[in-house]
């Protein structure tokens, strides 16, 4: 992707596709075949064609050469692009907003308390929560509504590593019922009345900030009382905080902050050499709810790991669940029975696992770019002021059509892919040695299409996941993210058993990911 000379991008053709109906484009067609819309268009038109939605003229961008040149075009061809009411419903200081420098002054300053350094701390705590509520859902009756309890297992870990709170199944509720009104708000008409959607949205949106603003109090007590007590706390070492998430971590970053330059007008070159910029409490505030919307793609995350096991229990002693449980039977044996984070450290066929369901259920299924100059990509000009939209994975134009592989992430000694049984897809014993480079990077280093086969070295080119994103806005969450999956991989694995009630159950795409019926699932401890 470059920008040429205006003329010679001038003459380049737009990308293939329609622009639709005048006014309305598209947009209809996609509401009504959401899981088909991408994929039809895709197989006619290629990586990069064009339509109509949501009242802008917009780029659809796939596989992971055009998704990552795009991407590496941050503020140069392309910025950030969100619905006006990201400002109040998200906030105007959240990295969703921010671009340039500030942005990564912003990013930098919150990324120590999400780095995997931090949330390792909180693995033993994630586990407690995990364990509390699948015991929960395999005492309460059933069939239980998988898809409402992995939402609210989802939020009670928020709750609990991020705002401090005690993740209780009424805060995770608060939680989850914030979280849908927030998310009706974005598609309706901003009209701002105590009965209309975005009304309602604007309201869960203040209830959301006093919830943070607690935090916020609580962590600077915590912090005074920690001061006062210093020498007492140094003829003591064993003593803990009381109070320890995310948000502590965020505020002692914030007094840390509070005295640096606040100029934001440097230049991109010279920003990584500037001390950190003021973070004031209605920034923290506004990034802690763009992470309660991230957050919100654990509970779909959660749940097709459900139903993606239950189908694989069928295969007995040789399929994915088997190998999941002898793995963890083998660390339970070195390490003994507490999941910490040298267990999730030791799950290298759970590591494969979890990130084949974000293969298939992206943190992130796609980021929205808008054109900030006619620019060119694979040979088409994408014009200035279009939208650009770029999707993080090619599961998304097959998703009830999808093959769950987790040996794909996995790589024999010497570099080579490990090969699985044709009949069950079962690891060989190579192939659970190490999680394949390309599991970091980014990129399938086995394509999945067809029935399921392909290698390495295979004609078709390889998958590409890029599940938190890629370049300067990639997730700030990823590693709270592969923290719960692996927990819970972990929790489900050593402990229950389950089945669905219906195994064929399809998926909704659009205007988010979520089973059709619920996914009701039988749920019991192991024998």
């Amino acid at each position: 992707m470059r920008a040429k000379a205006t003329q010679s991008v001038a003459e380049l053709p737009l990308p293939e596709g329609s622009l639709g109906l005048p006014a309305v484009g598209e947009t209809l067609e996609l509401i009504t075949n959401g899981d088909t819309f991408g994929a039809s268009r895709r197989e006619r038109h290629g990586d990069v064609y064009k339509t109509n939605i949501l009242g802008a003229p917009t780029v659809m961008v796939y596989g992971e050469e055009a998704v990552r040149a795009v991407l590496a075009a941050e503020d140069k061809l392309v910025a950030s692009d969100w619905p006006e009411v990201t400002s109040t419903l998200v906030g105007p200081d959240s990295l969703n907003l921010l671009t340039g420098p500030r942005h990564g002054a912003v990013k930098r300053a919150l990324s120590e308390a999400f780095s995997d350094k931090a949330l390792r701390r909180h693995v033993p705590a994630i586990a407690a929560l995990v364990q509390e509520y699948v015991a929960g859902w395999a005492a309460g009756a059933q069939p239980t509504p998988g898809f409402e309890s992995c939402q609210l297992l989802s939020q009670a870990v928020f709750d609990r590593v991020v705002l401090g709170g005690a993740g209780g199944r009424d805060r995770a509720a608060q939680l989850q019922g914030i979280m849908a009104a927030l998310q009706a708000g974005f598609n309706t008409p901003p009209v701002q009345l105590p009965f209309t959607d975005y009304g309602k949205a604007v309201a869960a949106r203040q209830e959301f900030g006093a919830l943070v603003t607690q935090a916020i109090q609580r962590s600077r007590q915590q912090q005074t009382t920690a001061a006062a007590s210093a020498s007492s706390a140094a003829a003591n070492p064993s003593a803990q905080a009381t109070f320890d998430c995310a948000m502590a971590d965020v505020v002692a970053a914030a007094a840390s902050s509070s005295t640096s330059s606040t100029s934001t007008t440097t230049s991109a070159a010279t920003a990584w050499s500037q001390p950190p910029v003021p973070l004031p409490d209605s920034l923290l505030v506004d990034n802690a709810a763009a992470a309660l919307f991230g957050n919100a793609s654990m509970g779909p995350s959660l749940a097709k790991a459900l139903q993606h096991l239950a189908a694989n229990a069928a295969d007995g002693g040789n399929g994915v669940m088997a190998a999941l449980r002898k793995e963890q039977q083998d660390i339970m044996t070195r390490r003994g029975p507490a999941i910490t984070a040298e267990v999730l450290d030791d799950m290298t066929y759970g590591g494969a696992v979890a990130r084949e369901l974000l293969r298939i259920t992206p943190a992130v299924p796609a980021v929205f770019r808008l054109a900030l100059v006619d620019f060119e990509l694979q040979g088409r000009r994408i014009p200035k002021g279009w939208r650009v939209w770029c999707h993080l994975g090619d599961s998304v134009t097959r998703y009830n059509k999808d093959h769950f592989r987790p040996e794909r992430w996995l790589q024999a000694p010497g570099g080579a892919t490990g090969s699985s049984n044709a009949a069950n897809g079962a690891p060989s014993a190579a192939a659970a040695t190490a999680p394949a480079a390309a599991a970091q990077a980014g990129g399938c280093p086995m394509h999945g299409g067809g029935s399921g086969g392909g290698s390495a070295t295979s004609a078709k080119p390889a998958e590409y996941s890029l599940p938190f994103g890629s370049g300067v806005r990639s997730c700030l969450g990823r590693n709270l993210v592969m923290s719960e999956l692996l927990v819970a991989l972990a929790v489900l694995a050593r402990g229950y058993e389950w089945e669905a009630v219906n195994p064929e159950e399809q998926w909704g795409v659009v205007p988010s990911p979520a089973p059709k019926e619920g996914l009701r699932m039988r749920l019991r401890p192991r024998a």
